[in-house]
C-alpha cells in the first residue's frame, strides 16, 4: 500500500494499516522538487504543502501565496500532507486540489514498468473518491502553466473555524483581463459536488465577455445549475450555494476591484434561490 504523508489516512484507516505492508513515498528523491521548464510550473508528487508555500519561485507568481496557504490544515499537517496524497485521497474539498484545478494542472501517472501517460487534473476525478488511476500506477508529478503578468489568481475558502479546519466551501480562479474582457478562465469549486469540480460550463459562459456586475450575476447562475452540493455536517445544501456565489463573486473584487462594484451582486437575499 502506498502512503505519503499519511495525515488523512492514517487516521482513517488506522486498523488496516498497522496490519498492512507499507510503503511509503514521502522521501522518494524521484518525487519531490519544484522546478520551472518552459513558463511551465512541474512539482513532484512528494512535495508537501509547506514546500509549496515557501517556494521563492511560485511566491513571485502568486503574490498571496502565503496566505492561502494559512488557510489550508495547520503547520504539522502542511509539512508532512504532500501534493500526490492531498489529489489520490480525492476528498471533494481537497484545499489543493481545487488550487491547481483552475490552474489547468495535468498530471502524469506511471507505473514500475516505467509506462507513462498524461491526463488533465480534471479528468482525473471520476466520481465520489473513483479516480482515472490504473492498476500499479501511482501520481509522480504535476505540471501547468505559470501566469502571466495580465493573469489573475485567487484562492478562497470558508470554515467553521477561519483556521486549521476543512472546508465547507472552497474555491480558485485563475483569469485574464484584456480590455475590461476576461479570457483564459480557469474556476473550481469544493464542497458542492461528489468530486472537486472543474467549473466548465461556467468557465466558458465569461470566456470573452465583459467583467460587469450584469456578467457575474448571470453567471453565478449557470454555475448554481453546474453544481450539486449535499447537506451534512458542513452545512446545508442552500448554505453552501451561497458561499459559493459569495466566494465566487469575492474573486473578481480581490483581483479587480476597480471593475466591479459589489454592493448590487452581494446585498443580502432571503430563500434558497441563490442564482
Amino acid at each position: 500500500m502506498l502512503v505519503a504523508g499519511g495525515t488523512d489516512l492514517l487516521v482513517q484507516k488506522a486498523d488496516e494499516f498497522a496490519a498492512a505492508e507499507l510503503s511509503f513515498l514521502f522521501d522518494a528523491g524521484d518525487l519531490k522538487g519544484i522546478r520551472i521548464e518552459n513558463g511551465q510550473c512541474i512539482l513532484g508528487a512528494a512535495v508537501t504543502a509547506s514546500e509549496i508555500a515557501g517556494s521563492p519561485v511560485l511566491r513571485k507568481h502568486f503574490p498571496g501565496l502565503e496566505n492561502f496557504f494559512k488557510l489550508i490544515s495547520s503547520t504539522p499537517v502542511r509539512n508532512m500532507g504532500t501534493l500526490g496524497g492531498n489529489l489520490a485521497n480525492a476528498s471533494p474539498i481537497g484545499d489543493l486540489s481545487i488550487f491547481f484545478l483552475a490552474l489547468d494542472a495535468q498530471l502524469m501517472l506511471g507505473n514500475r514498468s516505467s509506462a507513462k501517460r498524461e491526463i488533465p487534473l480534471k479528468d482525473f476525478f471520476k466520481a465520489y473518491k473513483e479516480l482515472d488511476l490504473r492498476e500499479g500506477e501511482r501520481i509522480e508529478r504535476l505540471r501547468f502553466r505559470l501566469p502571466g503578468e495580465k493573469d489573475f489568481f485567487n484562492f478562497e475558502k470558508v470554515s467553521k473555524r477561519a483556521h486549521l479546519d476543512i472546508a465547507s466551501v472552497n474555491t480558485a480562479i485563475r483569469f485574464s483581463l484584456e480590455d475590461g474582457r476576461l479570457f483564459r478562465i480557469g474556476l473550481s469549486a469544493g464542497g458542492v459536488a461528489p468530486v472537486p469540480l472543474f467549473l466548465s460550463l461556467t468557465a466558458a459562459f465569461l470566456e470573452g465577455r465583459e467583467l460587469t456586475e450584469e456578467t457575474l450575476v448571470q453567471a453565478n447562475a449557470v454555475m448554481q445549475d453546474e453544481i450539486s452540493p449535499i447537506s451534512d455536517i458542513r452545512g446545508s445544501e442552500s448554505y453552501k450555494r451561497l458561499l459559493l456565489r459569495q466566494l465566487f463573486y469575492a474573486h473578481f473584487w480581490k483581483c479587480q476591484p476597480e471593475f466591479v462594484n459589489l454592493k448590487k451582486v452581494l446585498t443580502p437575499i432571503t430563500g434558497t434561490n441563490f442564482a
